[in-house]
């Protein structure tokens, strides 16, 4: 059995936490890119089937962010 790991003080937390930030918002405007892709593709004729085997949405997922782009570009 694995136990508690010990608590890191302020000071030992801050570069952890800095790399979180980093990464986290590195995700978020590369989710952002792939998203936007999915909705370009779909409208570029690419079916659903296809981009679901290129990304890692299933066809369903990709349907409703590519809905949800082109709602966020009509807006």
């Amino acid at each position: 059995m694995t136990g508690t790991p010990a608590r890191l003080d302020e000071k030992e937390r801050q570069p952890w936490l800095r790399r979180l930030d980093r990464a986290s918002s590195a995700h978020e405007k590369t989710r952002r890119q792939l998203d936007e892709l999915v909705a370009d593709a779909r409208a570029a004729g690419v079916p659903l089937a296809s981009i679901a085997e290129h990304t890692p949405y299933s066809r369903e997922w990709a349907r409703k962010i590519a809905d949800e782009i082109d709602r966020q570009r009509k807006a």
